[in-house]
């Protein structure tokens, strides 16, 4: 149930993508208070939210904690500067008239109008990423470990226009030819579009020891990785976002993967850390279709963090020394966050953060949310995203702390 409860959550992003470009979240999770902090969160994270990005802060739980439950945490992240999802509808609208024509004549309107909404459309892109997770973290003073399930990925869509189509629809729109039913089938325009899911299923642990008089900790999280991969590649009038996902582009691949976690408390409020995501490096080819055909990178990705925190406040700072996991046809994205919330007496909460993209090969965002913590028991926690090229991002969590 959780298995599918995670592709159903994660594949609304393909739908996304038919009019949402590129943004990302924080590499292979969404979590509500780091994301709003910037994407913060390697050397900053509570126990119970460390399964997903850093084990070795499992070890951070309080003598008087005894169980974290996340059910879920469920974030997506877009942006829209093209209208994609409007360009592909003008296009079957325009088409549609023009063939409506091929009986009754006066098609050269309609062929000026369809060139048009080609000629607007003509490589434009879109993309967006998605992710849903649980945990369950049980902290104890020699072997703190955690279940953990978390689906995340993207899709990307884009129009190719054809120089043949347009100077057939000039020949139309001259008079020179008559459009038949026949001919327009034949026209090589495409939408295109890619996708991946990775669903992941671990276990998480950690230990902690001194070295020199400093707190040490070290986490493992061994887990069996899914992934799904879409290659949609149909004629331009046929675009459907309810077809993007359809198992006739799909091809999928499993195996095991590992992430490990490291942590030092330098001092009682400041904390230095390293995780690393995705030991082993895969890459999951899509299906072939109409001769085209892509790759989804899953790439060992290290990231340093260091965290200031003193229970009222508490500033954090994130740097990927690694590029992330994406598609080989993508330029790869590489992150640093900072982010910084105040904390009231853990009842309520103020996040506020920022994350750029240091290769700029994506957007640079503003984060911020918001955290309601009654009796420090049950936490609910939202998150809004905000950056360059109308890009946008939500994150919504709910957790139980015992």
């Amino acid at each position: 149930m959780m298995k599918a409860t995670l592709i159903s959550r994660c594949l609304l992003l393909t739908g996304l993508a038919s009019s949402l470009p590129a943004a990302h979240a924080a590499g292979t999770w969404f979590e509500a208070r780091n994301d709003a902090m910037g994407g913060t969160g390697v050397a900053s994270s509570k126990y119970g939210a460390a399964p997903f990005l850093n084990p070795a802060l499992l070890t951070k739980a309080t003598p008087s904690d005894d169980l974290s439950i996340i059910l879920p945490a469920i974030g997506a992240q877009v942006s829209d500067p093209d209208n994609l999802q409007d360009g592909f509808d003008s296009i079957k609208h325009a088409w549609d008239n023009l063939e409506n024509t091929t009986s009754t004549g006066n098609s050269a309107s309609a062929a000026a109008q369809l060139r048009k909404s080609l000629t607007d459309i003509s490589d434009h892109s879109g993309q967006a990423n998605a992710g849903v997770g649980a945990a369950i973290a049980v902290p104890n003073t020699t072997l703190p470990f955690a279940l953990v399930v978390k689906g995340w990925g993207e899709a990307k869509a884009r129009a190719v226009v054809s120089d043949s189509d347009l100077a057939y629809l000039d020949a139309v729109g001259s008079g020179l030819v008559q459009p038949d039913r026949t001919a327009l089938n034949n026209l090589t325009s495409r939408a295109e579009g890619v996708a991946a899911l990775v669903s992941e299923y671990g276990i998480a642990m950690a230990h902690q020891f001194t070295l020199v008089d400093i707190p040490v900790s070290v986490g493992i999280t061994p887990k069996l990785q899914r992934v799904d991969t879409w290659n949609y590649n149909v004629a331009i009038n046929n675009y459907s976002t309810s077809d993007f996902h359809s198992g006739d582009w799909k091809r999928s691949e499993s195996g095991a993967n590992v992430d490990l976690g490291f942590s030092a408390d330098l001092t009682p409020a400041w904390t230095v850390a390293l995780a690393t995501q995705n030991l082993v490096a895969r890459s999951v080819a899509t299906r072939e279709i109409n001769g085209t055909q892509d790759s989804f990178k899953i790439r060992p990705q290290a990231t340093a963090g260091t965290a200031w925190s003193n229970g009222f406040v508490t500033f954090a700072a994130d740097v990927d020394m690694t590029p992330e996991s994406g598609f080989a046809s993508d330029e790869k994205r590489q992150y640093a966050g900072v982010g910084a919330e105040l904390n009231a007496w853990s009842w309520a909460q103020l996040r506020a953060g920022y994350r750029a993209d240091m290769r700029n090969s994506d957007n640079n965002v503003v984060t911020a949310g918001i955290g309601i913590s009654p009796f420090d028991l049950v936490h609910l926690d939202l998150t809004g995203m905000a950056g360059t090229d109308r890009t946008y991002g939500a994150v919504a969590q709910l957790s139980v702390t015992f």
